[in-house]
């Protein structure tokens, strides 16, 4: 165990002391020190704690998992129109990992009927650190402490006084002033009425421990007090300090935390050998007559700073007063904002922690400023390019955003250099990014590329995601809108095969897929389940888009989208589009009583022939009701502007997320076929003309083409697999064919001799420590500098190879210009397919042509062609939708936390 970590430990278990019966006054409406059976007040007679023992209540008190421990109240407590606070110590020892639950559920019956939970506090199973779960509309508050094995003291407080309920919630933090986290529901929460029991429970596979519960309506009795503790930020130096209005005196020790890792020790002036005793080396400044020790010796570590005293007698230590302690540029200039401080102080031998309030003063730098030195320059640039296959979920924030990681999703991508271009033009003046690049060299090594592998977007850090895309919304607000375009496709199918597409659950088909096309005449009534319910309404505008052909269209049949999973659990059905059946024309039932068209007179009528289909569904964003939701359908139409038919409707029934969706007709000689299916939020994605990327399996060639009648542009692309079906070519010594000239291949080449000889050995020699791609495989347009498609020189004035070529992604880059691909156009990229006829079918094609990104088709082939649809992987998706999140507006729901 470290020194910090047994330092901690002791200032959490010194925290823990019991709060006996004889301690509590009126202001106290429960506690309990779980000592004993009956132990506490404020209980119903005869009521005991299910998983009571060794002084604490626990999920697994007998070796029995799982066990939920309810317990009365004597009096049901209200806390519907009042200030209540609720502490209690806690130790989840399994640590949570945003799956496994566990805490306090306050309930409005009793254990016998406990009727409806109304808050929850401890690890809600949702971001790894300890918080709330507020029971409205899924809001979970968590706070800035990281949930561990230890035992925590959690104190929350629930203010419903005035017309919105205000959530306030402290870690290990008695500072009254300065919480850890607040959240406030506007116009009141689901606390109504009074809560008649309280149960402990967990999720975890081990064991969740509760001790010292209290449940008041004073501070005091929670154990917070006041205090003008502060640490000022200045957001123009990075400069941090520490300072108290009120003098607070008897201070141990400190810790400076952040998630985003925004912390710079190489920078820090600690107390330890500057302030503390002179026979240290300080001054005495804080503590005259201490030696104080730093605690977090890694400089390395950018999460956390900590010193703290340990020659301390009771009631002895340092004071922090209205002159602000100095600690130097701790904070790392960045968009990250999230420094959490506490100070330990010895209250008469008992250590107390106090949240400082954090206050940032003056202007930080601005967006793209990657180094933090106040300007948006080609030192930036630079910074950005180094960051091409560096950028992955093993970095701080802080770290993955100095490589240029500038919408938050720790990956490096086209998205990315979107915004930087941007920012660069906003900070030097229109035109100033392509003039920076092409006088600045760079090595071709460094070409903008994709990063390798799949990062996801909710890996984790979650308040830290949700801090970057304010900021980002923010920055976009102020580069312009182009970016809100950015798609992200919630599903798509093909029809290929039974399980073809993306972006639907696991193991579920259609069950009626043939020939290339979903029928309802092979098989009627099938449902398949997205893999993420679709909230329509959280978005500005959705897009459902496909091609349908009926047998007739005497009856009625499309498709139709539900809020349950399938057909046992239907749920209701709010859109249908196809032959709604009342006119036998091509049109949509918005489930509302009406039809668009409104009378078959103005519709297209049904034939036997295929027709696309595409239908808008824009959401009133005004945050007023009634809202007017306007429904828009194109039939066989590719002009946005100019739809067949369009209507707006009050309060669309499209209120509860999309589970599944169904593909029926009503038969009686009415059936249809359906294919290229997609539900997205891009226009792009179903009026656009697109370029397609043909893949042949029998040989290997995977071409770029264009098969519309409008030349496309392209100044990038990214070919992805995730299941590595990309053939790079090798690099002579390359044994393995992984990509890296290593130490493996020796092995390899050991295992192979004489197969592989003494000039494969030098071979490998020669080559060892390079990578990407080699002989063979991948024939990048830089490589064969095509006319219009010219190689670039290394400082973006042509095509350039991504710096890492792998079987999981090849990636190219014309940084200043673009290219045009011309109707019928095939732009041959080498035998660059790995695997082979029988091999997956799951590459994903995404290219920027104008400024904004595209996901281009797929066509698979054995020597023949066969149609396109976009399929795009996860990480393309993830890619893509970085944006359009940060802009997303969750305007039916009301909730603002701090």
């Amino acid at each position: 165990m470290t020194m910090l970590r047994r330092v901690l430990s002791f200032v959490l278990i010194a925290m823990c002391g019991g709060i006996g019966a004889d301690e509590v006054n009126a202001t106290v409406l429960a506690s309990d020190d779980f000592s004993a059976a009956g132990s506490g007040v404020g209980w119903m007679a005869g009521n005991e704690w299910e998983g009571l023992g060794g002084g604490v209540v626990s999920s697994n008190p007998t070796g029995a998992l799982n066990v939920q421990s309810f317990r009365d109240f004597a009096i049901p407590i209200d806390a519907s129109n009042g200030v209540t606070y609720i502490k209690v110590d806690y130790a989840q020892i399994a640590p949570g990992n945003g799956s496994d639950w566990g805490g306090l559920a306050f309930f409005t019956g009793t254990e016998a009927a406990a009727g409806t939970e109304t808050f929850f506090l401890g690890n809600p199973a949702g971001p790894d650190y300890y918080g709330m779960d507020l029971k409205q509309d899924g809001i979970e508050v968590a706070s800035p402490v990281q949930i561990d094995d230890q035992f925590h003291t959690l104190i929350a407080r629930i203010d419903t006084t005035g017309a919105d309920d205000v959530y306030s919630f402290w870690v290990d933090n008695v500072n009254l002033s300065a919480p850890s986290v607040t959240s406030t529901i506007v116009g009141g929460g689901p606390i109504t009425g009074p809560w008649g029991t309280l149960r402990m429970a967990s999720a975890d596979p081990v064991t969740d421990n509760y001790d010292n519960l209290v449940i008041a309506t004073t501070p005091e009795e929670v154990g917070l007090v006041p205090s003008t503790l502060t640490m000022t930020v200045d957001r123009s130096t990075g400069n941090v300090t520490l300072s108290s209005a009120t003098p607070l005196t008897n201070v141990v020790g400190y810790s400076i935390v952040s998630a985003a890792g925004s912390l710079e020790p190489a920078d820090w002036t600690p107390i330890t050998g500057n302030y503390d005793s002179p026979g240290n080396g300080g001054n005495g400044s804080v503590d005259a007559n201490d030696a104080w020790t730093i605690l977090s010796t890694d400089p390395d570590v950018t999460t956390n700073l900590a010193e703290f005293t340990f020659s301390v007698s009771p009631g002895d230590g340092g004071t922090i007063g209205a002159t602000a302690v100095n600690l130097g540029g701790v904070w790392a200039r960045s968009p990250f904002e999230d420094l959490y401080a506490t100070v330990t102080v010895d209250d008469g031998g008992t250590p107390l922690m106090l949240a400082a309030n954090v206050v940032y003063t003056g202007a930080g730098p601005a967006f793209g400023d990657l180094n933090g030195d106040g300007n948006v320059n080609a030192a930036d640039w630079t910074l950005f390019k180094s960051g091409q296959g560096a950028v992955d979920g093993t970095l701080t924030a802080v770290a993955a955003y100095r490589l240029g990681d500038l919408d938050g999703d720790f990956d490096h991508t086209l998205a990315d250099f979107d915004l930087f271009a941007d920012a660069y033009d906003l900070a030097n003046g229109t035109g100033a990014f392509v003039a920076m690049v092409q006088g600045v060299p760079e090595p071709s090594a460094l070409a903008l590329v994709f990063c390798g592998g799949l990062a996801l977007v909710a890996r984790r850090r979650r308040p830290i995601k949700v801090a970057l895309s304010v900021l980002v919304a923010s920055a976009v607000l102020a580069l312009g809108t182009d970016h809100a375009a950015h798609a992200t496709v919630f599903a798509q199918d093909d029809f290929s095969a039974e399980g073809s597409g993306t972006g639907w659950a696991a193991g579920d088909t259609w069950g009626n897929v043939t020939g290339g096309v979903a029928d309802t005449q092979f098989a009627n009534a099938k449902f398949r389940a997205f893999a993420t319910p679709v909230e329509p309404y959280l978005y500005d505008k959705i897009y459902i888009a496909f091609s349908i052909q009926f047998t007739a269209g005497n009856q009625w049949g499309g498709l139709a989208f539900f809020t349950g999973p399938d057909e046992n659990n239907q749920g209701n059905e709010t859109l249908f589009v196809g032959d709604p059946g009342q006119y036998s024309a091509y049109g949509l039932d918005m489930k509302q009583g009406g039809t668009l068209p409104a009378t078959g007179g103005e519709g297209i009528a049904i034939d036997n022939a295929f027709h696309r289909m595409i239908v808008e569904i824009d959401f009133d964003d005004d945050f007023t009701s009634p809202y007017d939701d306007s429904y828009s359908l194109w039939i066989d139409s590719g002009d946005p502007d100019f739809p067949t038919h369009t209507t707006t409707i009050q309060n669309s029934p499209v209120t509860q997320p999309w589970q599944s969706v169904r593909l029926q007709s009503a038969g009686g000689g009415e059936f249809f076929k359906v294919d290229n299916f997609i539900i997205t939020d891009e226009p792009d994605l179903v009026f656009s003309p697109t370029l397609n990327l043909l893949v042949d399996k029998s040989t290997g060639e995977i071409s770029i083409r264009n098969t519309t009648g409008t030349a496309i542009n392209i100044s990038g692309y990214s070919i992805e697999s995730n299941s590595n079906m990309l053939n790079v070519g090798a690099l002579p010594g390359d044994f393995d064919a992984n990509g890296d000239v290593d130490g493996g291949d020796f092995l390899t080449w050991q295992r192979q001799f004489p197969t592989l000889d003494a000039g494969d050995l030098a071979d490998w020699q020669s080559n060892f420590g390079g990578s990407g791609g080699g002989v063979g495989g991948w024939d990048s347009l830089a490589d064969q500098n095509l006319a219009g498609f010219e190689s670039g020189n290394g400082s973006g004035n042509g095509w350039e190879e991504g710096a890492n070529p792998s079987p999981g992604e090849v990636a190219e880059y014309f940084l200043t210009g673009q290219s045009s691909v011309i109707p019928a156009a095939v732009l041959s990229l080498g035998d660059a397919y790995a695997g082979g006829a029988g091999g997956a079918e799951d590459l994903s094609f995404v290219y920027r042509s104008d400024g904004e990104l595209k996901i281009g088709t797929i066509s698979y082939v054995n020597g023949a062609l066969i149609g396109a649809v976009p399929e795009p992987t996860a990480t393309a998706l993830a890619a893509l939708a970085c944006l359009g999140a940060a802009m997303t507006r969750r305007w039916r729901r009301f909730a603002v936390t701090s």
